[in-house]
């Protein structure tokens, strides 16, 4: 099977601080998700892929639909990880170390986060399952930059090869094939 992953079109979202407490790092996290995205001109053939499965997520559903013509499947198990403070303090902090400290905290199945790692993996697992029992053999994965992350370790340990960046790019076509 041949499974292309592509991050979602970047957000138009500019952080207003460059300090912030937790209650600000959530409230910047809310404003982040219901952000629009910035249209790409990356256009996909249908004639490539089966179908496409797209997150939930409407940066990831506006990208599918601006992306790709042909059948969308929607689902739950391909959203991005959701990321919270990792501490209640009243402690400010840059955000990327909200940020890094949040994807510590979830990689340590930490209860300050909302999913746990454990949680994120069954989830790859069922999405996995999921569309190697339908039959397909080119699936096209419009979803989140953290969450391809996870999903591409998965794939290798599941002998897929392919190459991503450290930090997926917005719009761009990462390719991994199991030889199937």
């Amino acid at each position: 099977m041949i499974i292309g992953l592509i991050r979602h079109f970047k957000v138009d979202f500019k952080p207003v601080k460059s300090i912030y407490s937790a209650d600000d790092f959530s409230r910047a996290m809310d404003l982040y998700e219901n952000s629009p995205v910035i249209l790409n001109s990356i256009k996909l053939s249908n004639n490539d892929w089966d179908v496409c499965c797209c997150s939930t997520i409407n940066r990831a559903i506006v990208t599918a639909n601006n992306i790709y013509n042909g059948k969308v499947i929607y689902s739950n198990l391909i959203v991005e990880v959701p990321v919270m403070p990792f501490t209640k303090s009243k402690i400010k902090l840059p955000l990327f170390v909200w940020h890094l400290g949040g994807r510590i905290a979830w990689h340590k199945n930490h209860h300050s986060q909302p999913e746990k790692r454990s949680e994120t993996l069954i989830r790859i697992k069922s999405f996995l399952d999921e569309i190697s029992g339908n039959n397909y053999k080119r699936v096209l994965v419009v979803t989140h930059g953290f969450f391809m992350r996870v999903l591409v370790e998965q794939l290798i340990k599941n002998g897929y090869r392919g190459k991503i960046d450290v930090r997926p790019v917005n719009g761009k076509l990462y390719i991994f094939n199991n030889g199937n």
